[in-house]
Formats: structure tokens, sequence, C-alpha cells
């Protein structure tokens, strides 16, 4: 963990509303998809605490940010970054998605459109020779990951509620058979995701595998990055667990899920 200033090298719009920050920050350690880094966003009037955001590892020291809008000040202040800026960074922080070197079938799935940390995962999965597969779902179309900025290697999925873009339904009804193609799932979404495919992996795999099925508690403030706060604690079978040290990507066999 660094404290530094990172430098945007580049702006791009990748579809409506959705905005790609490459960054460069020769004195980071390189994060692994999952882990993620304090920016302090505007000034410490506006936006007292930092703003914990994941970033998209890259090659040469560098790494991408993924952005939306919000309504939140510090994330506004973000997005509205332009080449030649720099911003104050603390991290990597916390743990991030594994992917042992057994793992040949890889299954990414999220609800949300802050899906970012399963774009580092998918990146890092086709280089080790992985196939993977990325199912996302959302109520329509235009809050989906644009299609045209994934790589041809990665097997795509989509499903809206509205029926504007693949599956009509839940994203959920899309996975039964990908779990059992799949040695090893990650999440990033809501806890209503989390419970519901937790269930699935127990069906279609006839037990709570461990190792298996990873996902990222984001619901938890991230504050600190330390565990001195501890707003970020999760409930576990033994005790809690603060999800800036020892997530925030957790083995999702491990937590209690209510």
């Amino acid at each position: 963990m660094v404290q530094t200033q990172v430098s945007v090298t580049q702006k791009e719009t990748i579809a409506p509303a959705w905005w790609r920050l490459t960054l460069v920050a020769p004195e980071l350690p390189s994060p692994l998809p999952g882990q993620f880094l304090l920016v302090r966003c505007a000034d410490r009037l506006t936006c007292y605490l930092r703003r914990p955001i994941f970033p998209i590892p890259l090659p040469q020291a560098q790494f991408t940010l993924l952005l939306r809008p919000d309504p939140d000040p510090g994330l506004a202040w973000l997005s509205a970054r332009q080449p030649g800026d720099t911003l104050d960074v603390i991290g990597p922080l916390g743990r991030g998605f594994p992917l042992p070197k057994n793992v040949r079938h890889l299954l990414l799935v999220s609800d949300t459109p802050a899906m970012g940390p399963l774009l580092g995962q998918m990146e890092r999965a086709i280089a080790a020779g992985a196939a993977v597969t990325l199912v996302l779902g959302s109520s329509r179309a235009s809050a989906l990951y644009p299609v045209a900025a994934l790589p041809p290697a990665v097997e795509y999925q989509a499903a809206t509620l509205d029926g504007s873009l693949g599956y009509r339904g839940p994203v959920t009804e899309l996975l039964p058979d990908l779990l059992r193609w799949a040695d090893m799932t990650c999440l990033v979404g809501s806890t209503l995701l989390y419970q519901t495919v937790r269930r699935q992996m127990e069906q279609a795999r006839l037990r709570a595998e461990a190792n298996f099925l990873y996902g990222l508690v984001a619901d938890s403030p991230l504050a600190c990055g330390m565990g001195a706060c501890l707003s970020c604690a999760v409930s576990t079978p033994n005790g809690f667990k603060l999800a800036c040290v020892e997530g925030p990507v957790f083995d999702l066999t491990e937590l209690e899920l209510l």
C-alpha cells in the first residue's frame, strides 16, 4: 500500500454515459482485480472521505477506471477528470479475486453497472488461456456494459427485465447450466444475486463448494482501508470480518448472506 499521485492520460466515451479513464501510476503496485484504491475527490470540505474505486490493471504501470454518472459529489468530480489531471490515491487495498492455475472455465456474473472488477478478472483469465463467459443483467439495455467494448474471446450473455437486450428476465435464470460448466465463478452485484447464485451452485454442483464462488462485497462502506473504523464488518459463521482488509472479495460459502 502506498500513497501517490497518478496522472490521467486518456479519457474515452465507450458508450452513452459510460467513460473510461486511463491513468499511469509508476509508483503504485499493480492491483489485482477486486482490490481497491482510496481516491481523494474534490477538496476536503466538499468530500472529506476518500472514495473507494476499483481499478482495472493494464501493462506498463497503467490502469483504467470505469465511470458512470453518479449523484455522489466525489464520484461526479472524478467523472469530470481530463487528460493531464492528477489524482491522489492510496492503495492497492484489500484482497482481490483469485485465479488458480487449474481454472480453465471462468464464469463472471453481474447485475450492476459497477462491474469493473470483472473486466480485470476477464483480461487476466484470457491471458492465462482460460475460456471466459460474462453474463450481465439489468432492468434495461442502456444500463449494461457495452458489448462492443468486450474482447472477441469472451462469450457474452445478457438478461434485461424489459427484454430490450438478450434474455427477458432476471440474470440468474441464465446460470444453472453455466454453473455446471465453470471451474470458478466471480460475482459483482447485489446481495440478492449472491444469495440466489449460492443456492443455484448448491443445486447444480450438489454441494456448497468452497473455492468456487467468489463475490465482491461492495455494499459495506470501505472508508479507511485499514480496518480501523470497523464500518465494513461483514458477518460470517465464525464472527465478523472486515471487508477492507479481509475482502472485499470473499468466498461466498464463508459469508452469512441475510
